[in-house]
Parts: C-alpha cells; sequence; structure tokens
C-alpha cells in the first residue's frame, strides 16, 4: 500500500529539542566487544580523527497516512513523537555520538500504520539515526552548518522500534540471553536489545529456548505507545547492523571502534534501554 507522507518537523506541534546534556554513565552490555568499550566507555574520550561531522539535532518526522484507512490521529503522532525523542536524546548523549568526528549521523521518526498477520490496526514508529563516513577531500562531500557529510557513503543504521511487531513477525530473531533487565536477540551477526513491561519466556538449556511468533502474535495488538489507558507491555527493540561483513567484524572485535557501525554499537551497549523506557512511558 502507498502512504502518503507528512513533513511535520516546521508545525508547532514538533517543538525545538533541549539541549542534550553531558553523557550518563554508562553500564555496558556483557556482548560488547573489549576494543569497542575500551575505546568510548572511558571518561571523556577523544571525539575521533577526522572531519567534524554534521548530525542532526533532532530528528524528521515522517508520517506514512494510509491512502484508504483512517489517519493516524494528531495526539497519537504527537505521544509517539515525544516519547521517541527521549530516546534520542539518550542515544545522542554518548560520547560515541556527541561532537561525532569522522562520521555523520541523520536521524528520524517514522509513523506509519503497520499491516499485522490478523489484520489488525497497528501504529508503529521508528526512530533511526544512519551514520556514514565522511570522506575528507573526496568529491561529494559538503559542508553542513559548519560541519560535514559525505551523502554518497554506505551507512550503519540504528533503530528504536516503539513495537517491534515487524522485526518479529517477518525477521529471523535469535536469543543470546536475558541481562540487565533486558532480552538480547541478534538477526544475522546484528545486534539487539528487547525491554519490556514482561520479558518473553527464555529457557537457555531447552531445544528451542525461544521463538519470536508468539510474541508477534501479542505485539500486534499492544498499543501502549500511542494509546495511554490501552493494554499492553509497552515493547521496546534496540537494533544496530549495517552490511553483513562489518557485522561479523564488529561482533569479532575486528572493527576499527571509530567506524560509523561501531560507533552507533557502542551507544546502544552504553544506553540504560530499561531505564530510557521508564522516561518514555512518563511521558503523557
Amino acid at each position: 500500500m502507498k502512504h502518503s507522507i507528512l513533513r511535520l518537523a516546521m508545525l508547532s506541534l514538533f517543538a525545538t529539542a533541549p539541549v542534550v546534556p553531558a553523557a550518563d554513565a554508562a553500564t555496558v552490555d556483557s556482548r560488547a566487544p573489549g576494543k569497542l568499550m575500551q575505546r568510548w566507555a572511558g571518561t571523556a574520550p577523544d571525539p575521533g580523527p577526522g572531519l567534524p561531522g554534521w548530525y542532526s539535532k533532532r530528528p524528521d518526522i515522517h508520517v506514512h497516512q494510509p491512502r484508504n484507512l483512517a489517519s493516524i490521529p494528531l495526539a497519537e503522532i504527537d505521544l509517539l513523537r515525544r516519547r521517541a525523542m527521549v530516546a534520542f536524546e539518550a542515544l545522542m548523549r554518548q560520547p560515541s555520538l556527541r561532537d561525532v568526528r569522522g562520521a555523520s549521523l541523520q536521524a528520524d521518526v517514522n509513523i506509519a500504520v503497520v499491516p499485522t498477520l490478523d489484520g489488525v490496526r497497528l501504529v508503529g514508529a521508528i526512530l533511526s539515526i544512519n551514520a556514514k563516513s565522511v570522506i575528507e577531500g573526496k568529491p561529494g562531500t559538503i559542508e553542513r552548518e559548519g560541519r560535514y557529510l559525505t551523502p554518497s557513503e554506505e551507512g550503519a543504521v540504528l533503530n528504536v522500534h516503539l513495537n517491534p511487531y515487524d522485526i518479529m513477525a517477518r525477521r529471523q530473531v535469535q536469543a543470546e540471553g536475558v541481562e540487565r533487565g533486558g532480552f538480547q536477540v541478534r538477526t544475522g551477526a546484528a545486534y539487539g536489545i528487547y525491554v519490556a513491561d514482561r520479558l518473553p519466556d527464555y529457557d537457555p538449556n531447552a531445544e528451542y529456548a525461544w521463538v519470536p511468533r508468539p510474541l508477534a502474535l501479542e505485539l500486534q495488538h499492544d498499543r501502549s505507545w500511542y494509546q495511554p489507558v490501552a493494554a499492553g507491555e509497552h515493547p521496546l527493540l534496540v537494533h544496530v547492523s549495517s552490511h553483513s561483513h562489518e557485522n561479523e567484524d564488529l561482533r569479532s572485535d575486528r572493527l576499527s571502534p571509530d567506524r560509523p557501525l561501531a560507533r552507533l554499537a557502542a551507544a546502544m551497549f552504553m544506553v540504560d534501554w530499561n531505564d530510557v523506557r521508564r522516561r518514555m512511558k512518563a511521558v503523557t
């Protein structure tokens, strides 16, 4: 189904985001590669080599209204947007993304009606941060607001799914463990973290420790992020990935910590996602 795209960032509904303060203290996911954390988890690490990279001061908002179905109400859009901003600010406080050099960061929030297995109406929102290398001297590298970006470079992406129904229903998701109140998952070699009011049952000693489809069937009925009175678990999935070779290099700790994917992964590992989710729930 084709969606119309509304650019709402200029409306007064979407006010300027507050200035982002210094980074929160990090509590690192045990899967985080050692070289990566040595680079970014110390006290006030250097932002890295290269040109100062352009970054979004706030996400662009894209609302994909269905053509032949009821529109997503503005109140639901605004609540999703404000809750996504909590996650954006937490990520941009992290040393690997703050005052970024050698990479650019484009942030977007996409809000749309998500097709579900049972045909129920579900609104989904995804905060995305796309990171690309900035190549000094390369044709196509441009200056924006005193910082630089190379749009032609291939990017890595960090996605924060406010209700990850689609990824659970349509991707090969594997469990890796439970830690810090979060459910550790992977898609291929890419990393993910799932947090919610109630985590899925997981038994590492069972033949099938966990399968995603039962969770997907639950998530298609969960409207807790955009309808405050609706029953639900406030499910959140954070996922970081690039092309398969870089994902493998990240897992084996061969990837340079200054690469765009490594910067995104460091931020994902260092954020306390249960705390972020609690603060998102407090936004009403």
